[in-house]
């Protein structure tokens, strides 16, 4: 009972002061949604530093939050609570792992190359946190994406389900990079 209510609050939190207008809200938020999921994965190709990278990472996780919200619905709302939980976590381990490796202020990107010779379960820990944040299917990161276009897709929202697989797809790109 406690989750219901909880859910209640934050329902009428989101969408009590936009009660009558929620349809105009749905546009502004609607290209919210699309320049963040944008402007994360486009800013995140060319970045050399860890800090950078997981900034505009952040920033198209934070597209994939509102498109969670968009609808408007209980189901969406479950999405994006289940997609934000995960994305702490995930988020978490990686910097965890980033302090652990690191533990001066060097973040370059290539100097991740080669830390499976001395730490192989760090390696693969990094490996799989990476993979999740970057939606491969197995994985936790997957299904919180998953949960999140589905909800979009059952209220009619296409287009911007379908920027946000691309996104998502360019965003891969750079998470293998690290990895790799």
């Amino acid at each position: 009972m406690p989750k219901i209510a909880t859910l209640g609050i934050l329902i009428s939190l989101l969408f009590g002061p936009f009660f009558g207008i929620f349809e105009e809200f749905q546009l502004i938020l609607s290209l919210c949604v699309i320049f963040s999921l944008l402007i994360g994965s486009l800013g995140g190709i060319n970045q050399s530093k860890f800090k950078r990278l997981f900034a505009y990472s952040a920033i198209s996780h934070v597209g994939f939050m509102l498109l969670g919200i968009l609808p408007g619905s209980l189901s969406s709302l479950h999405s994006t609570f289940i997609y934000i939980i995960l994305y702490i976590i995930m988020s978490f381990n990686t910097f965890s792992i980033l302090l652990t490796l690191f533990q001066g202020s060097s973040n370059f990107i290539t100097q991740v190359s080669g830390i499976s010779r001395f730490h192989p379960i760090l390696a693969i820990t990094f490996a799989f946190n990476l993979l999740s944040l970057a939606g491969i299917p197995p994985l936790a990161g997957f299904f919180s994406k998953f949960l999140v276009l589905l909800s979009a897709i059952n209220h009619q929202f296409y287009i911007i389900s379908i920027i946000a697989v691309l996104t998502s797809v360019i965003s891969c790109f750079y998470y293998l990079r690290i990895i790799k």
